[in-house]
C-alpha cells in the first residue's frame, strides 16, 4: 500500500545526508514506494480550519551533493495524507 507522507524538516540544500535522520526516514520510505512531500515550517499556513502546506513532491538518493529532486510546489491539505513527519 503506497501512502502518501509530508515532511517538514529544513531546506533540502542545507542537509547533511550522512546524520540526518528525516532524510533516512525519506529515503525508506520511498523505498517502500510512498509519494514524498517536503515542506517548510514557512510553508505551513492555517486556512479556514485546515492545516494547509505549501509544498513540493520530493525524490531523495543517497548521493551526497546529489541528494534530492523537488517537483512544483502545491497546496496540500495536510489531513487528507497519511503520514505527516
Amino acid at each position: 500500500m503506497s501512502l502518501a507522507v509530508a515532511i517538514q524538516m529544513d531546506a533540502m540544500s542545507n542537509i547533511d545526508i550522512a546524520c540526518d535522520s528525516t532524510f533516512a526516514l525519506a529515503l525508506e520510505g520511498q523505498a517502500r514506494g510512498h509519494a514524498l512531500f517536503h515542506y517548510l515550517p514557512a510553508d505551513l499556513s492555517l486556512q479556514q480550519g485546515r492545516v494547509i502546506a505549501r509544498a513540493r513532491p520530493l525524490l531523495v538518493r543517497p548521493e551526497a551533493g546529489n541528494h534530492y529532486t523537488l517537483g512544483e510546489a502545491e497546496l496540500l491539505d495536510l489531513a487528507t495524507l497519511d503520514v505527516v513527519l
